[in-house]
């Protein structure tokens, strides 16, 4: 005989039976993807913090850079425009050696004194010396064609003058690191100007070709540790903010799980009170039969016995609804799993309505 009872829905058991119900687990799975996409949004914010200092930082070098080139231009343009200027002579401003066909290189005073013409290029070498040791920035003219080897470019400005004649470049700069420290490059090229002339015409230039260059370099060794402390900063800043950000949203998520997960509890607690009454309705259906059957075939038998009639049959009908009733029974306990209350060895069960005197308790 099958329980004609209505089955639990399917959806619902199986929905909360799969869904995770501690606090813990339900944190995870709604923070850790926050704590992710926020892990990752902070690192692309961290980097692109990093970048933002380091661009901006070349981007003030290069305009340093391009202020001390240009001031140094107009300085020489300045000496160009009045064909040198003198000045005298010492131990550290000899005549220039290249200006010895010029027949007014040297001139002397009303006084004694002795005075030698600075060009342009003479003039920007010793500035340049000046402020190199300063410690602040280096200039150095330079060619590919230098008539002073002192003049003569290095490797990377050698690539900077090839570029600047190819009309490829109107400036260069970079970043360097080497046995010389870590500095920026700066070089714009020098092209011809009218007041050149007076001392290049003979190499056969033309009006705006370039004829050398300028590099400009800055040490940036400590504007680079500056940096990378105020980059430190930025981290520690962004740790903390990135901390606290996380903490809030684990606590957050960690009390919006516990509501759910209470919430949660008490629906399975519906459906498993729902499934228990529509079992104990269907129990009761069931079982009503055969007690009923038992009942009457009771008094049947009763009413037989007691006029000396058979009641095998009546019998046998009683004892197959027991067994229906067993089998109920049986099926019932597979579905909901009790288990008998299991009492202590020392307990003793005795039937209250019987007699004291004729039960086995002894009194104290």
């Amino acid at each position: 005989m099958k329980i004609l009872s209505k089955k639990p829905k399917k959806v619902s058991s199986r929905g909360f039976s799969a869904f995770p119900k501690s606090p813990l687990k339900l944190t995870l799975m709604y923070s850790l993807p926050f704590a992710l996409i926020f892990i990752s949004l902070l690192t692309a914010l961290i980097l692109w913090e990093k970048k933002s200092r380091e661009r901006d930082l070349v981007i003030e070098l290069k305009e340093t850079a391009r202020a001390y080139f240009e001031q140094i231009l107009i300085a020489r343009l300045w000496n160009a425009n009045h064909g040198g200027v003198y000045v005298e002579v010492t131990n550290k401003t000899q005549p220039n050696p290249y200006l010895r066909d010029d027949p007014e290189r040297d001139i002397v005073s009303i006084g004694g004194r002795r005075y030698t013409k600075i060009n342009p290029a003479y003039m920007t070498r010793q500035i340049s010396e000046i402020a190199y040791q300063k410690g602040r920035y280096k200039f150095h003219i330079t060619s590919l064609e230098p008539l002073n080897p002192a003049n003569k470019a290095d490797v990377w400005e050698t690539t900077q003058l090839s570029l600047f004649k190819a009309d490829k470049k109107e400036e260069s700069y970079e970043v360097i690191k080497d046995s010389a420290g870590t500095r920026f490059r700066y070089m714009a090229p020098l092209l011809m100007e009218r007041a050149c002339f007076q001392c290049h015409r003979k190499y056969g230039y033309k009006l705006g070709d370039v004829r050398g260059g300028i590099s400009v370099d800055i040490p940036i060794e400590m504007r680079m540790s500056a940096q990378i402390v105020q980059t430190k900063r930025s981290l520690v800043a962004f740790g903390i903010i990135g901390a606290a950000t996380l903490f809030f949203i684990v606590a957050i998520t960690w009390l919006f799980s516990r509501m759910v997960a209470r919430s949660v509890e008490r629906e399975m607690e519906n459906e498993r009170l729902k499934t228990a009454i529509q079992l104990s309705g269907a129990a009761a259906h069931e079982l009503r039969q055969p007690m009923t059957t038992i009942i009457g075939f009771s008094e049947l038998l009763g009413n037989k016995v007691s006029k000396g009639e058979a009641a095998r049959q009546e019998l046998e009908i009683i004892v197959q609804q027991c067994h229906r009733m067993d089998d109920i029974i049986k099926k019932m306990l597979s579905i909901t799993r009790y288990k008998t209350k299991v009492y202590s060895e020392d307990t003793e069960i005795f039937d209250l309505e019987i007699p004291p005197d004729k039960t086995d308790i002894k009194p104290e």
